[in-house]
């Protein structure tokens, strides 16, 4: 669970301070030679189309693992214990999408790993049961032994996330992959995604707040630019083109334009197209070159803006001319508009219309009776230019009815021309408003605009035209595309509301028969929010996933929050639950809503039980940091198990250089550091020290970790030369070639780790009387990087040796062999022959491995010599005895001494009341058995053996014997007394010093132990180091230097010696060792005041 940890420390922001690139690239170090012998081969992608080969550890001994004519065979994945290799294989000259194929290591027996299409880039899971593949729809678990898809890693619906490059982490935790992050968009609809899982159907909601554009706006500022506004159009000026950035940030697509208008009597600048739609840059830029001139600043009150909407919407130069678009006009002035009355020609004193019917004016302009006010004009009359279609009294106004329908359509035959008209009264103190008489109201209804009712000062128009155009009424309108088998209906089926405001449409599900939750991906469907029949540019969409099963219906739906910083933060979901006539249930979940939720993706799961049935639903919960560029980082998804329990994009925070364009990661074998290549640059990311820095640079690509940790292959192309496959050292270094072809590519290494077997053997004692036991012990250990797919071990034991008994350690044993199983890397197997000399000379036992990738250590032996039987002399007419003792060297608390009395009647009558009187140190007594031991009768020629067991209870180097009496015939009673001499050594354990601290390291010496055995040191007390084991000298000594732990016990303690392998001894312990507090001072002032 390593990684969740390093999941931990995302999340608190530590990977915030990462070293760049080129700063924290290593001083080159000079690698140590490769060994061909390493236990491991490098394959490789060789050619185009081409094919898998192999090569030894330095590149030699290629060989093909693939030959097969036109398929092309790439990215070679080897299982974790190197028996099988996974590959991509197509045909290079078709629009074949490739299959993963599954095969020995060596080549031999290929098949798919499934019937399914464009599976690529695999990877082992550590257990060699599973791989997790890319296809087109992501990344896969797929079962080995069916091929069967167990699990996909879920792809963030906020961004086109494109998944490759796996690999599966070696304690089987999280699998490391690339992803293509491309058009990042903020998700706008509450739930985000719902997952129901359901027999029939489901309801659930959408709450979806209207965008505060409308969808690809052009968008006219139509400006009053009289005198009264001067400080109006400067404060204009200078911020309306932020709000036009806000505007495109939504609305990319957004084009402006910029109109003035005055009055009738302005001649020219009655209305004026200072710039077409187009570009915000034009609109700031003509914008800034308006001049209200202050001679214009004497109106009647009344402006002529009902002129120039008609101009906008039906004049020789018509505005909008873009199909499919949304229309609008934003009008900004301080005063209403003059208008034709809509019947009567007749002036009526009460009437609220300031306009007289118009009459033509006189030759000479009239002069007013009163002194004009500042900022006003005379009300004086040009000659009538009569507006087309009005009538006669209108003069050269327009009727407010003409302008509405100018702005939409005039009916049958006239296409409507969509134009809302957004009004912002401008507050300039001059007693008139923009909807003095009505008019904005009434223009901005019919258009579907709206009316910044309260009006804004001159230092607000910019943010008050912002907030007319969020104002804009807007259908909102739900469209569901689902796959076959399921369908949603929406309730209402549209809503029409002003921009920058929340509408919620209740969803109901409905999944007809076939929606299999076999499937590893559940039916989706995307609702898409459409606004005034068309999609923003900004999508605003839901995702809605729906599993059929049995039993209740669950539905789990979950927000997408952004974060800003990265930090966790809390992410809002739902959950619900129904049994089968619709009654609700308490559903349970696997995380409470509003907890903080790291920046990722963090599946969460609900489960409700009904009538028996249980059934489940999970959803993803969305953590994003808002980015607007593409982007390719390294995600890492946790499992548990085969399921997905959190992703999270672990290049988010890496510093630059070593933290953009990522891709292809590759673990080291101890799981602690992650290869990937970044940019131009091979860089490593150590989890330990939560740095990440560049070993190699020139686009290195697809690296790949040697199995022992101490390589990394990567591929790289030179100019036009063939690409090859370079090393570098971990701990970095200079890359140095490993693999190439001539005249063509090498590319995507992959290691194959190798087994590498050795056995080594050992007879302890190697020297025995005839008939004495000893035992041979073989070790076998797995010094490679894989176990073996078998690891059988032939034993041969000569004729001169009986085999009393086989043990081992690990798998089964017969006398000529042992099947010692799939030995892991660096485990040992232990088998141990138990013998008795049964022939007297030099006897080989050996012990033979299958050949491997270093056949020279596969075969040991170990040699036995067994001395010549020991027989009574043959003295014709006598009675005879010889004595002989097994084991010749004993010690104490071991095995016990035998002595063996053999006594021959040599002559030529029986003899009868034959016995053995024995003669036994003192030290040793008493014994089980006999010391004065009957034989009977004897007969001519005839032997018989009596054996007495001496406990090696104390140290002696005597002698032991013993007498043959009987009654006959005696020619010779010289041989009827025999003794041989007994050895019992008392091993003995030394430490030294007697005392230390905690953490301090005394020295053991060991004398008068069994030579050639090995033995097992331990503390009586406290903690000990395993496995402590220490091999004895031919001479019966050993040294040892054992280790007190910091952290140990304080107080009195003893070393103690145990028989591991030779001759048994009883317990051997050191005298008392006193273990100390550890002082921080020195120890000469550790007393001192």
């Amino acid at each position: 669970m390593k990684h969740l940890a390093l999941v931990a420390l995302l999340l608190t922001g530590l990977l915030t301070g990462l070293l760049p690139a080129a700063a924290g690239r290593p001083q080159p170090v000079l690698a140590a030679a490769r060994d061909p012998l390493t236990p491991y081969r490098v394959g490789v992608s060789r050619g185009r189309p081409g094919d898998i080969w192999s090569t030894d550890a330095v590149g030699g001994d290629a060989r093909p693992t693939t030959d097969t004519g036109p398929l092309h065979e790439s990215d070679p994945a080897y299982s974790p214990d190197g028996s099988l290799i996974a590959y991509t294989a197509w045909y290079a000259s078709t629009d074949d999408p490739g299959r993963v194929m599954i095969a020995d290591a060596d080549g031999a027996d290929p098949r798919p790993l499934s019937d399914r299409e464009g599976e690529r880039e695999p990877t082992w899971s550590p257990d060699g049961t599973m791989i997790a593949v890319t296809d087109d729809n992501g990344i896969s678990v797929v079962r080995v032994s069916d091929g069967a898809v167990l699990t996909r890693v879920p792809r963030p619906a906020h961004v086109s996330a494109y998944d490759s490059q796996p690999a599966w982490s070696p304690d089987g935790d999280s699998i490391a992959f690339a992803r293509r992050s491309e058009n990042p968009t903020t998700p706008r609809v509450r739930p985000f995604t719902v997952h129901g899982s359901t027999p029939d159907g489901f309801t659930t909601s959408a709450t979806v707040r209207t965008p505060t554009v409308p969808t690809r706006p052009e968008i006219l500022f139509l400006v009053d630019t009289t005198g009264s506004m001067e400080h109006a159009v400067g404060e204009l000026a200078s911020d309306l083109d932020g709000v036009m950035g806000r505007i495109q940030t939504e609305e990319p697509d957004a084009r402006f334009g910029l109109a003035t208008y005055q009055d009738y009597e302005d001649g020219e600048r009655r209305y004026r197209l200072v710039e077409h739609l187009g570009d915000r840059a034009a609109v700031r830029t003509a914008l800034a070159a308006i001049v209200v001139d202050p001679s214009h600043g004497y109106p009647d009150l009344p402006e002529d803006w009902f002129n120039a909407l008609h101009e906008v919407a039906r004049g020789a130069d018509r505005v909008f001319e873009q199909p499919d678009t949304s229309r609008i006009v934003v009008l900004a002035g301080d005063a209403s508009s003059h208008e034709c009355p809509p019947t009567d020609p007749t002036p009526d004193p009460s009437s609220p219309d300031p306009d007289p019917p118009w009459t033509d004016p006189p030759t000479t302009p009239t002069t007013p009776t009163t002194p004009a006010r500042p900022g006003l004009r005379a009300p004086v009359r040009p000659a009538a230019a009569q507006p087309t279609g009005e009538p006669d009294w209108c003069g050269p106004y327009w009727r407010r009815d003409t302008v509405i329908k100018d702005l939409t359509t005039h009916g049958e035959g006239d296409e409507n021309r969509h134009i809302h008209v957004v009004g912002v009264p401008v507050e300039t103190g001059t007693g008139e408003h923009l909807d003095s008489r009505g008019q904005a109201t009434a223009i901005t209804d019919a258009t579907g605009g709206s009316l910044v009712e309260e009006g804004a000062p001159p230092g607000l128009v910019a943010a008050a035209v912002e907030a007319g155009i969020a104002e804009v009424p807007v259908t909102v309108e739900p469209v569901a595309e689902c796959p076959a088998n399921v369908s949603i209906s929406f309730t209402p089926a549209s809503a029409t509301v002003p921009g920058d405001t929340d509408v919620t449409f209740t969803e109901t599900v409905r999944l007809d028969q076939g929606a299999s939750s076999r499937s590893p991906d559940p039916p989706r469907c995307r609702v898409r929010f459409r606004f005034d029949g068309r999609y923003p540019a900004q999508p605003h969409d839901q995702y809605v996933d729906v599993t059929e099963a049995a039993g209740p219906t669950v539905v789990v739906g979950a927000d997408a929050v952004p974060s800003p910083d990265g930090a966790p933060v809390p992410v809002p979901f739902t959950a619900t639950a129904t049994d089968a006539a619709g009654a609700p249930l308490t559903p349970t979940c696997d995380a409470t809503p509003g907890a903080l939720f790291p920046v990722g993706l963090t599946p969460v799961t609900c489960t409700a039980t009904s009538a028996g049935r249980t059934a489940t639903a999970s959803t993803g919960i969305t953590a994003f940091e808002p980015r607007e560029q593409n982007l390719r980082t390294i995600w890492l998804a946790e499992l548990a198990g085969t399921a997905v329990r959190r992703e999270v994009d672990l290049t988010a925070r890496f510093n630059e250089g070593c933290g953009q364009d990522d891709d292809a990661p590759a673990w080291s074998p101890d799981g602690n550091r992650l290869a990937y290549s970044s940019s131009s640059w091979l860089c490593v990311l150590d989890l330990g020290s939560r740095i990440a820095r560049g070993l190699a640079e020139d686009d290195p690509g697809y690296p790949a970790w040697s199995p022992d940790g101490e390589l990394i292959a990567f591929q790289r192309y030179d100019g036009e030369s063939p690409a090859r496959v370079l090393a570098i050292p971990a701990g970095g270094g200079d890359p140095t070639p490993l693999v190439s072809f001539d005249g063509e590519d090498a590319e995507r290494p992959a290691f194959r780790p190798l087994p590498d077997l050795r056995v080594t053997g050992a007879v302890v004692p190697g020297a025995v009387a005839f008939g004495g036991t000893t035992t041979a012990r073989f070790t076998v250990t797995n010094r490679g990087l894989a176990p073996p797919r078998a690891a059988d071990l032939a034993l041969t034991v000569p004729a001169g040796l009986r085999v009393d008994a086989v043990t081992t350690t690990a798998g089964t044993c017969a006398p000529t062999g042992c099947a010692l199983g799939r030995l892991a890397p660096g485990a040992t197997a232990e088998v141990r022959l138990t013998l008795t000399g049964a022939g007297a000379g030099r006897h080989v036992v050996a012990a033979a491995l299958p050949d491997d990738v270093n056949p020279g250590d596969n075969r040991a032996e170990a040699a036995v010599e067994v001395a010549e039987r020991v027989r009574p002399p043959e003295n014709p007419g006598s009675l005879s005895m010889a004595v002989a003792v097994l084991p010749a060297e004993a010690f104490v608390g071991g095995d016990d001494l035998v002595l063996s009395f053999r006594v021959r009647n040599g002559a030529p009558r029986p003899m009868t009341d034959v016995r053995v009187v024995t003669s036994l140190p003192p030290a040793l007594l008493p014994v089980a058995g006999c010391t004065t031991c009957p034989l009977g009768t004897l007969e001519p020629g005839q032997e018989a053996e009596v054996r007495v067991a001496l406990p090696a209870r104390a140290a002696v180097d005597t002698t032991a014997g013993g007498s043959v009496l009987g009654t006959g015939p005696d020619s010779d009673p010289a041989d009827n007394t025999a003794t041989t001499r007994v050895l019992v050594r008392q091993p003995e354990l030394v430490v030294d010093p007697r005392t230390g601290p905690t953490g301090f390291v005394p020295h053991a010496t060991g004398r008068g132990f069994p030579p050639g055995a090995t033995v097992r040191l331990a503390w009586t007390a406290g903690l000990s180091p395993t496995p402590g084991e220490f091999a004895v000298r031919p001479d019966g000594t050993f040294d040892a230097q054992f280790l007190v732990f910091h952290n140990d016990l304080i107080g009195q303690r003893r070393l103690e010696a145990t028989a591991v392998l030779g001759p048994r001894f009883g317990p051997v312990r050191s005298g008392d060792f006193l273990v100390v507090p550890r002082t921080l001072q020195p120890p000469d002032f550790a007393s001192r005041d």
